[in-house]
């Protein structure tokens, strides 16, 4: 009787570790869309991101002559990254459900791949095929 009620002991705490794995902090979106918006956070003039509603956008970086964007619909999903030009005809988004790695891979008219994912995601494999990291969730095409 006495290994039974060991054998139940522990598999009730066993039980009770698989369950409280399953039962994390919700996703809070991405640590850079934390803060309020500015005025330098106005979108790209004519932005149409289809059916997608965002509830916020935010410039996060410059780099080769563009501004990128980082955006959230309701309860941080989707999370979308905007790729402002002066020439609007190169201006591009891609949006995704995802939360963990690598978001998104998005490449406009000119060719120029940037790639969107999620805080702490080691990027030195995105970063030695040759992409440059902008900003701790965006690495883009330099050249």
């Amino acid at each position: 009787m006495k290994n039974g009620s060991l054998t139940f002991a522990m598999a009730m705490v066993a039980g009770g570790l698989l369950l409280s794995g399953c039962s994390g902090t919700s996703y809070s979106g991405l640590e850079a869309l934390q803060r309020e918006a500015t005025e330098a956070d106005t979108a790209p003039e004519g932005l149409t991101m289809g059916e997608v509603e965002l509830e916020k956008i935010l410039l996060v970086a410059e780099a080769n002559g563009k501004k990128y964007y980082l955006g959230e619909g309701k309860q941080h999903r989707p999370t979308c990254l905007i790729v402002g030009s002066a020439d609007a005809y190169f201006s591009h988004s891609g949006c995704s459900d995802s939360i963990q790695g690598e978001l998104l891979r998005i490449g406009g008219p000119d060719q120029k791949s940037a790639v969107l994912v999620s805080d702490g995601y080691d990027t030195k494999q995105l970063e030695s095929s040759g992409l440059t990291k902008i900003h701790p969730n965006i690495l883009v095409v330099t050249n």
